[in-house]
């Protein structure tokens, strides 16, 4: 039986595959309980972890993460939805980053919490044609929690990433977003940092 995270998989594959500007990474860990009833509560807690995006700060090494609305004001504590957006801020990027909550796939088994870059939804009059982020509007990142039996599973799957080096203010954010996507940064973490990340949120043992 066919899953989202299972396409997103396949997806990712075969885009690594072209030739193409566009690429993909996936990133993964998992975690095995005593039996399936530990799995599913286990999984039920985390669920709400992920929605809660401010306690993503306690899984990454580098980069801070903030929940905002689609006014541009903070919303401190409460759960991710659809049309929210994210503040990610990496220490000497230069600037912060922004990506927008699309899509919350629930399944009794699986959750998948897709973003995709955007403007800044903070600034006064912000031109939304202008994404405020280093990877184009092309592209996605999901986050998924997905329950196998008596183990959990949790990757970071992004998908057509490609340097925005258009849709910029000026030159220095252009080299700015260049020199970071090259350095394989996405959402404020390196490529390499997200295996980190993936096994801190599942808790796993000398990763908390």
């Amino acid at each position: 039986m066919s899953s989202r995270i299972q396409d997103l998989l396949e997806a990712a594959e075969r885009q690594a595959e072209r030739d193409a500007p566009e690429k993909s990474s996936v990133s993964h860990a998992a975690r095995k309980f005593a039996n399936p009833s530990d799995a599913e509560k286990n999984f039920n807690r985390l669920k709400e972890k992920l929605f809660r995006i401010e306690s993503w700060n306690n899984e990454s090494l580098a980069t801070s993460f903030e929940l905002f609305d689609g006014d541009g004001n903070t919303r401190r504590d409460q759960s991710a939805k659809v049309g929210d957006f994210m503040k990610t801020t990496l220490p000497g990027s230069g600037k912060d980053d922004w990506v927008k909550i699309i899509d919350i796939h629930e399944a009794p088994e699986e959750i998948v919490l897709t973003v995709k870059p955007s403007f800044d939804p903070t600034e006064k009059k912000a031109d939304k044609t202008v994404t405020s982020h280093f990877f184009t509007d092309e592209s996605t990142n999901n986050f998924c929690l997905q329950k196998a039996g008596s183990s959990l599973n949790f990757y970071v799957i992004g998908l057509s990433e490609k340097t925005n080096t258009e849709e910029t203010g000026n030159f220095l954010e252009t080299a700015r977003n260049a020199a970071t996507a090259n350095l394989g940064r996405y959402l404020g973490i390196q490529k390499a940092q997200w295996q980190t990340f993936c096994e801190s949120f599942l808790e796993i043992e000398g990763k908390e």
